[in-house]
């Protein structure tokens, strides 16, 4: 049975992106009942950021108790990404970049010679793949005014796509934020719309990675 690695990042109680990844988890336990899902909520249980002890665990053998600690979460984080064959991040938008929380998470995970390659050729997560869904607040989007003020969905695909090596998807539900604050019907329904395609996207996506995934375990 495949094995997926769930991160949820939204502190929000109205969260899109927490949306998004129960339709692809709903999906994917109808492809694959019973199958095995590691779920990080970073809001219920956040990854500690970077510090001397974990800074040092990151870069050498860990010599106090604090480094010791902070060396036994690394391994237990970069232990579930290994174990995964499949990654489902869910993430937000805040102030125009990553929640800080999803930072912490790869600034802990991100480990050279481990999940970091040193060599691209040999790098262990190449290929496996990671779909992403995020929301955004406005329009971020191919030829948007706002387009260059996305340091969310770029950096993503930079870490995850280019130096990791996934075969990774990016779902994205935009003017995420119109619902609250607009009474422009035209607004409203651009956000109804981008929801809406979100969601059968994450649905889509689950149903086509579990249907790799499983046929990938037959041969």
């Amino acid at each position: 049975m495949p094995h997926l690695l769930h991160i949820d990042s939204s502190t929000s109680p109205y969260s899109v992106s927490r949306s998004l990844a129960a339709s692809f988890r709903t999906a994917w336990a109808e492809e694959h009942p019973g199958a095995t899902v590691t779920h990080r909520d970073l809001t219920a249980d956040p990854i500690p950021h970077l510090d001397p002890d974990s800074y040092v665990a990151l870069m050498s053998e860990p010599r106090s108790d604090a480094q010791r600690a902070a060396a036994a979460l690394q391994s237990e984080l970069v232990s579930e990404i290994q174990a995964a064959d499949a990654l489902l991040i869910s993430v937000p938008m805040h102030n125009w970049t990553v929640p800080s929380s999803l930072k912490a998470w790869l600034d802990q995970s991100l480990i050279l010679g481990r999940t970091l390659p040193y060599d691209p050729a040999s790098n262990p997560l190449a290929g496996r793949p990671a779909t992403v869904l995020i929301a955004y607040g406005g329009d971020y989007g191919p030829g948007a005014p706002d387009e260059d003020m996305d340091h969310c969905g770029p950096y993503l695909r930079t870490v995850l796509g280019k130096v990791l090596g996934y075969q990774l998807e990016l779902i994205a539900a935009s003017h995420t934020v119109a619902p609250f604050l607009s009474e422009n019907p035209v607004e409203l329904e651009k956000a109804a719309l981008s929801l809406r395609q979100a969601h059968a996207a994450a649905t889509d996506r689950a149903r086509k990675v579990a249907g790799d995934l499983g046929a990938a375990s037959l041969r």
